[in-house]
């Protein structure tokens, strides 16, 4: 049963006339009549008999209106129920990567300031099982990864092309030159899919790193400690370099990594899940389909 339907008719019992009802409802009056006639149909019942130009509402009616009363009221409480959730209180982000963090801060910016009364809850997952098991158990609405993940139930859109660059703090040159490959080198622990993209150039030349550590941000301190030769996302050192800390070798093989958004192809989003989606993808550096993806749906 349409929820109008009842508050038509207790318009109607109250005011005792069907054609003020409609002026109030903004209704035409035979759209009035056709609703009442509807209840009576489902009811089995008259609500009103009409009297010369006079509108009775009859004891069927009468005792209609009390549960009429009570099923809007019901309704009402729990309209406002439901929209505590509808109404995007918390997003829900899992970021593979700390990179990620850096690369999403001035997009939550941004967000912030277009929605008001979300919050966001960040979670760190460096592992891509891990944010792939939090996509699909609803844990994250989006995350935010660096590697390709091949799961059917998953959507993935490239969003970022960060440059990966060598870099050293620039007192190493004074004892080593600017010869990158006689400085010491710090890196990531194999399997990382930073590591992979320039283990092969580490390997070629018999390298060993006299440091492996399990995060950028490590490795980075490391650098900026003057302990060797790191290769970091651009996004972490930029300021560094900028400020003639740290030295970059602009000599080494050019180096780079995607970073992507996935969500569940099932997905259902809100009004501010879409909102930030379509700001991550207003912020991409390179054409990914998402923005697309989002108008289609």
């Amino acid at each position: 049963m349409d929820i109008r339907l009842l508050q038509t008719f207790l318009l109607v019992a109250k005011i005792g006339n069907v054609t003020q009802a409609a002026d109030q409802l903004n209704f035409s009056q035979p759209t009035v009549t056709a609703q009442i006639r509807t209840l009576e149909e489902e009811f089995g019942v008259l609500l009103f008999e009409r009297v010369g130009k006079k509108l009775y509402i009859t004891e069927a009616g009468l005792r209609l209106t009390t549960y009429a009363e009570k099923l809007l009221l019901l309704y009402g409480e729990a309209k406002a129920t439901v929209q505590e959730f509808t109404h995007d209180r918390n997003i829900k982000v899992g970021l593979g990567t700390a990179v990620a963090a850096h690369t999403l801060s001035p997009i939550l910016r941004e967000f912030q300031g277009r929605v008001s009364n979300v919050s966001v809850s960040i979670e760190h997952c460096f592992d891509i099982p891990i944010a792939v098991k939090g996509i699909l158990d609803n844990s994250f609405d989006l995350a935010l990864v660096h590697d390709n993940v091949s799961n059917s139930r998953v959507l993935q859109f490239n969003v970022v092309v960060e440059k990966l660059l060598w870099v050293a703090h620039t007192n190493l040159l004074n004892t080593y030159g600017h010869n990158m490959w006689r400085l010491p080198f710090i890196a990531l622990k194999q399997g990382s899919i930073y590591r992979t993209k320039y283990d092969q150039f580490l390997r070629e030349r018999t390298i060993t790193p006299i440091l492996e550590y399990s995060d950028s941000e490590a490795v980075r301190q490391a650098v900026l400690n003057g302990l060797g030769v790191g290769v970091l996302p651009e996004i972490l050192v930029r300021s560094h370099l900028e400020d003639g800390t740290l030295h970059e070798f602009r000599d080494a093989p050019i180096l780079e990594i995607d970073f992507s958004v996935i969500f569940h192809k099932d997905k259902t989003f809100t009004l501010a899940m879409r909102t930030l989606l379509m700001l991550i993808a207003e912020n991409a550096n390179i054409n990914n389909g998402l923005s697309d993806y989002l108008l289609s749906t």
